[in-house]
């Protein structure tokens, strides 16, 4: 099994979760047979099983766009590289922006945001 910090975000979320589960199902089970087991640092398992989220979730509120609003967008993008006109930065922050700005109290949209 390759190292962790070379699988891709979800693998990862994967492997952890089974180690989790693994050891809250096991009656003999260390954190650090565990991590030695599936490839996890020590430290990450441990602060999962006391309750840490994922960097992911972590920064959600810190987000402009929900996660809905943000695959809406990148479909929106595929649609039209699709048809064949690839979405322009500025095309694209205009179509957050109107997203955005269909709410009660709505961001800015930051210079650099895309």
């Amino acid at each position: 099994m390759p190292p962790i910090k070379l699988l891709p975000k979800d693998e990862k979320e994967a492997l952890l979760q089974a180690a989790g589960k693994f050891y809250r199902e096991s009656s003999e089970a260390t954190i650090k047979g565990k991590t030695e087991k599936y490839g996890i640092a020590y430290s990450t398992l441990r602060g999962r099983l006391k309750g840490a989220v994922s960097r992911v979730c972590g920064h959600q509120r810190m987000q402009v766009l929900t996660p809905y609003e943000e695959s809406s967008l990148v479909r929106w993008c595929e649609h039209l590289d699709e048809w064949g006109h690839p979405a322009k930065m500025s095309v694209v922050k205009e179509m957050a922006h109107a997203i955005v700005s269909r709410r009660v109290n709505h961001h800015v949209l930051e210079k650099r945001w895309i």
